[in-house]
């Protein structure tokens, strides 16, 4: 009984080594390659695609948690489940809070990402602040002169009391004015006459406002869409062989909305992906095309990059191994004539294989063969005559002789 209380945590001991081991045997058989920090220098607040091409190197299938470092602290991670020798591009975006140099690790891949500060000041060359300065102090200056200097008043108008324009004597000779013409209350004067002071016009004699003019309609809150960060990996491929187009959709308005994000390449549209963003939402938008060898430019709403196809080698057709069964034949019996031919291009094709004997075309065969494909193919003749017969099949020559029978 003390023996097996003894065995169990060494049991438990091994198979902790034997999980540990297993998991970093499992890391081990993955590799990270072609890390992109793009762009690798940012402000705070600005995002950044990071980008990997991911391998399994193992010969079977296998699962790697695959974890984005920053700094040594796990960022985010991906699960990849990805069979033997097969590759993956993995993408992660990240949002830049910290300034300085910050260590990137993704696999056994690294790099440097740099998070700068942008200042109030930093906004503008410094000549523009001096100007902008020497306008303010322009502006201050005279705001002092103008407190500085003394204000002119108006002088008084001079009024006649009322009473003067009563009964009694008036004219000249009395040193006053004539007499104002009374003026109805309420009502205004009519042109050339004089305002008796303290009376104002009635209500209702106002002139009526005109129309007031329509309020400026409110800020519409809408969406606001950019895109940022394209990547195009990789760059240059073989025909046949996939290409991955990424880039990263933003909505820096103040309301969702829905965004369709067109791939062009060669300036012909190729895709569209439509996007629903939230206010202040980023989401990677990734295409995947083929194409045939050539040069491609493509356009990804105002992002632009290049990419090359090499071209495939056409099929090219090899002849040999001629063999002749059998060289001496009897009259009418079958002669086999066969030959081996190959195809060392990297595309499929037909070929056409011509028999001659004696200069003249003896029989034809078409044969269709895949990239780096070889076949044997065969023809068979029979001859009455007797007589040497001279083979000739795509550069390749040889004889047989058909042998006249002697009768007793």
């Amino acid at each position: 009984m003390r023996k097996l209380t003894w065995l169990l945590p060494i049991t438990l001991i091994l198979l902790l080594i034997l999980a540990a081991t297993i998991s970093v045997s499992a890391q081990d058989d993955f590799e990270v390659t072609d890390l992109s920090v793009s762009p690798s220098s940012v402000a705070v607040g600005e995002t950044v695609a990071i980008s990997a091409n991911v391998t399994n190197t193992a010969i079977t299938e296998e699962t790697y948690l695959l974890e984005l470092k920053l700094d040594g602290e796990v960022e985010d991670s991906q699960e990849l489940t990805l069979g033997a020798g097969e590759s993956e591009v993995v993408l992660f975006v990240i949002m830049a809070d910290t300034p300085g140099d910050h260590f990137i690790e993704l696999g056994d891949a690294s790099d440097i990402l740099t998070v700068t500060t942008t200042s109030f000041f930093d906004m503008f060359e410094p000549w523009v602040w001096w100007t902008i300065g020497a306008i303010i102090g322009v502006l201050i200056l005279l705001v002092i002169i103008m407190l500085v200097m003394p204000s002119r008043k108006k002088k008084p108008v001079a009024q006649f009391p009322t009473s003067m324009a009563g009964p009694g004597p008036t004219g000249p000779q009395m040193g006053y004015p004539p007499a104002m013409p009374t003026q109805a209350p309420g009502a205004f004067p009519t042109p050339g006459q004089f305002q008796t002071p303290g009376t104002f016009p009635a209500p209702g004699q106002f002139p009526a406002p005109g129309q007031m003019a329509t309020p400026y309609p409110q800020y519409a809150r809408r969406p606001i869409f950019s895109m940022s960060n394209l990547t195009i990996t990789p760059n240059q491929v073989r025909a046949g062989d996939p290409i991955t187009i990424t880039a990263i959709a933003s909505n820096n308005g103040s309301e969702a909305g829905t965004y369709s994000v067109v791939l062009r390449i060669n300036g012909m549209v190729e895709n569209i992906i439509d996007l629903m963003l939230s206010p202040g939402a980023s989401q990677a938008t990734t295409f995947t095309v083929t194409k045939d060898g050539g040069e491609y430019y493509t356009e990804v709403d105002g992002l632009s990059g290049v990419f090359t196809v090499i071209p495939l080698v056409p099929a090219n057709f090899t002849v040999s191994n001629l063999v002749i069964t059998p060289e001496k034949a009897k009259q009418g019996e079958e002669v086999t004539i066969s030959a081996i031919v190959a195809n060392s291009g990297e595309l499929p094709g037909n070929y056409s294989a011509v028999l001659k004997l004696r200069g003249d075309v003896e029989s034809t065969e078409e044969i269709e063969l895949g990239p780096g494909e070889s076949r044997k193919f065969a023809f068979k003749v029979a001859k009455t005559t007797p007589g040497f017969y001279n083979v000739e099949l795509e550069g390749l020559t040889g004889r047989f002789v058909v042998e006249m029978e002697w009768q007793r």
